[in-house]
């Protein structure tokens, strides 16, 4: 299969993505396996402390924990005090590059997987097309075996390109779906400690 590839142009480029997309899935997996999560007991933990409104306790416990959002939990510390549109929307922006740095290469990704299968279907026309070319210039009565390289050439890069494209949107897709569940949660942990913050400096105020 692979012999047959080479002999046609759509052999290299194939290669190419075949290496991109695995330096790419290999890169991602090591930066997500390096971003630490809440675990479940520490996220019901959390949400047991803030739903007893002690907010100290519940940031100690995050900060301890180290998760990837840590520097948000820094800042919405230090920002207790201060009204909760301005809180929020200095942790948002630290969310917002957090979730762009989850989400880096993952558009390359994509861009294999829609590549890798026009590649392939280019690698299936060159190959019929070497075929017909074969029957053109062949005078006496045509043998299967005369046009059966061209074809097996053309199935073969089809068959590459959506084997790439197939492991491409499974990377995405599993990168997507783990993404999506850390910001979530945490996202969801901050909204709460924020909203907590707020009815705690609303009480002092009130007795101020």
């Amino acid at each position: 299969m692979f012999n047959d590839i080479w002999q046609i142009a759509t052999g290299i480029p194939l290669l190419l993505c075949s290496i991109v997309a695995l330096s790419l899935i290999t890169e991602r997996v090591i930066f997500l396996l390096r971003q630490k999560d809440l675990t479940q007991d520490d996220y019901e933990t959390t949400l047991k402390y803030i739903a007893a409104t002690e907010t100290d306790t519940a940031i100690n416990v995050l900060i301890n924990a180290k998760p990837f959002y840590e520097q948000a939990l820094a800042l919405m510390e230090k920002e207790k005090e201060s009204p909760k549109a301005l809180r929020d929307e200095q942790v948002s922006t630290l969310m917002v590059m957090f979730n762009g740095r989850l989400r880096q290469r993952l558009n390359g990704l994509a861009t294999i997987a829609s590549l890798a299968p026009m590649l392939g279907l280019l690698g299936t026309i060159i190959g019929l097309m070497r075929a017909f070319q074969k029957i053109g210039e062949h005078a006496g009565p045509v043998e299967p075996s005369l046009v059966a390289n061209g074809l097996w050439q053309a199935l073969s890069t089809t068959a590459a390109g959506i084997i790439i494209a197939a492991f491409c949107i499974l990377a995405h897709s599993i990168f997507s779906s783990k993404i999506k569940k850390m910001m979530t949660r945490s996202q969801f942990i901050l909204n709460r400690l924020s909203q907590l913050m707020q009815k705690q400096n609303q009480h002092t105020d009130s007795k101020d």
